[in-house]
């Protein structure tokens, strides 16, 4: 993110910058896919590749990119010699693509959009010779490369999907505050639905966003959120009517997982009528989260996060 907003920075104020993102990892290796780094005239300026002796070397490239304009790709393997600063020796190979950013580069705000605004899109690093030409598709036009969120080379092209995806929690009590402060810290965007006042005030203080459903109701506010294929949904409301609605609204979603905070007696009765009217209730992890054994609201709430998790890496919630 912090690459991306200095790019848009320079796109506006018409500065030479240059880009460096990691295009590959082999083995052990502190940097990641789409990890970035910007560096401008005077040496680097936001964002990281993953430290150490590897950023100081791509910096020196970058700078001569910027003179000549002509993209490269450099690899480094962590061995001793690299190792000589830091002393962590990994033993990974990484792979680094630098280039002179072509100006004016909409794409680098347009990516900013998307992120805060939680929606799907990827982008494409077409890499010539000559320079590297960058696309943002958004939407459906981005589908066939979303099939999976890993960053990845096919040919000439990098494509790094662009999927945030959302924890969406109805009910602000104490598990779900809880909930969402361990989820931002697993990298989801968090939102919270909530229709008292003071308990969408004090969820504020840990999401990004909150909808204050008000008299609407908590599954009118979920609904404004237009849950989509990446999101993850956690009901927890104050009472079993609630829960029933807004599991049904849910269910009724493309959400990717549906949680339901209740015990295994609730569960049941909610999901055999849900099953009776239609719903899919098959598919509600209910109660949520994994086995831990878990009593207090951090512990639930770590339970919870867990199983996200595990859905989103794995496919599968299972207990």
């Amino acid at each position: 993110m912090k690459a991306l907003a200095e790019i848009a920075r320079c796109s506006e104020s018409g500065e030479a910058c240059a880009l460096a993102t990691v295009i590959g990892t082999d083995g052990s290796a502190p940097s990641e896919p789409a990890m970035k780094m910007t560096v401008g005239p005077v040496g680097r300026s936001a964002g990281t590749i993953g430290g150490g002796r590897v950023e100081a070397d791509v910096e020196r490239t970058a700078l001569a990119v910027l003179e000549s304009g002509r993209p490269e790709i450099v690899s480094f393997t962590l061995d001793d010699d690299m190792a000589e600063e830091g002393g962590l020796i990994c033993g990974g190979t990484v792979r680094i693509l630098v280039e002179r950013v072509a100006l004016p580069a909409p794409w680098a705000s347009q990516a900013l959009d998307l992120r805060r605004r939680a929606r799907r899109g990827a982008l494409l690093a077409r890499i010539g010779e000559a320079g590297v030409t960058r696309e943002l598709l958004r939407g459906a036009a981005a589908d066939r490369y979303l099939t999976s969120e890993e960053p990845r080379t096919d040919g000439d092209v990098f494509i790094e999907p662009m999927v945030t995806p959302r924890c969406l929690i109805v009910g602000a009590g104490h598990v779900g505050r809880a909930v969402a402060r361990i989820a931002r810290v697993a990298d989801l965007y968090v939102a919270v639905v909530e229709d008292r006042a003071d308990q969408a005030r004090r969820a504020e203080e840990v999401a990004d966003e909150v909808v204050d459903a008000g008299p609407d109701g908590l599954a009118a506010g979920f609904a404004q959120l237009e849950p989509g294929p990446d999101d993850f949904v956690v009901v927890m409301t104050r009472g079993t009517g609630l829960d029933l609605a807004c599991a049904r609204a849910a269910l009724l979603s493309p959400a990717r997982y549906v949680g339901l905070l209740a015990s295994h007696r609730k569960a049941e009765r909610i999901r055999a009528e849900l099953t009776g009217e239609g719903v899919d209730a098959e598919r509600l992890h209910a109660p949520v989260g994994l086995d831990l054994g878990a009593t207090s609201a951090g512990e639930i709430a770590l339970s919870v996060v867990a199983q996200l998790v595990k859905v989103r890496r794995l496919g599968r919630g299972d207990r």
